[in-house]
């Protein structure tokens, strides 16, 4: 979708069946804002708002993989993905790769990966990615829908879950040169 509004924006998924929100940590919004979006079961859908504004003229990305299961046999739905824009298009390049632990070269689950437009190396710190995921059971990630630039890449254990590199808090960090 495009040409969404940036305030007050609600969005609704209707399925075939009753589904519940397992883990609502899960729902992750890229790029992701100070306040992550609030989800809420209501019939056979799951109501989505966002408590911020969005950015005008910025593409976004809403996974809820992990997030979502049907009530009855509790199958999670996984890769589902909905991308929208405030502007008139939606970027479409995207960067995956695998996160894997130095020391034992084991997949990392649940790591947030961001990208950075500010090539300093104190962004990670200071500031939140233009763009972000988490990796999956086997530390595969996909950043889908981002614009044509330069990034840097990190990869954090994010124990607070703000999207950012915490050293006070024991997070790992791994980064591409």
């Amino acid at each position: 979708s495009t040409n969404m509004p940036v305030s007050g924006l609600t969005l609704t998924f209707t399925f075939d069946e009753y589904v519940t929100i397992k883990n609502p940590r899960n729902i992750f919004l890229s790029p992701p804002q100070v306040k992550p979006p609030k989800s809420r079961l209501k019939g056979k859908s799951v109501v989505v708002t966002f408590e911020e504004d969005l950015e005008p003229d910025m593409t976004y990305t809403l996974e809820f993989t992990d997030a979502l299961a049907d009530n009855n046999e509790g199958n999670m739905f996984p890769g589902f993905t909905y991308v929208f824009s405030t502007g008139d298009s939606i970027d479409s390049l995207m960067v995956t790769g695998i996160v894997q632990d130095c020391s034992t070269l084991q997949p990392v689950k649940g790591a947030t990966v961001m990208l950075y437009k500010d090539l300093a190396d104190s962004a990670v710190f200071l500031q939140r990615p233009f763009a972000a995921t988490k990796t999956d059971d086997w530390g595969y990630f996909c950043i889908r829908n981002i614009a044509d630039t330069s990034y840097r890449l990190y990869a954090v254990n994010d124990g607070n879950n703000n999207n950012m590199y915490d050293p006070d808090e024991n997070e790992l960090i791994a980064f591409v040169d």
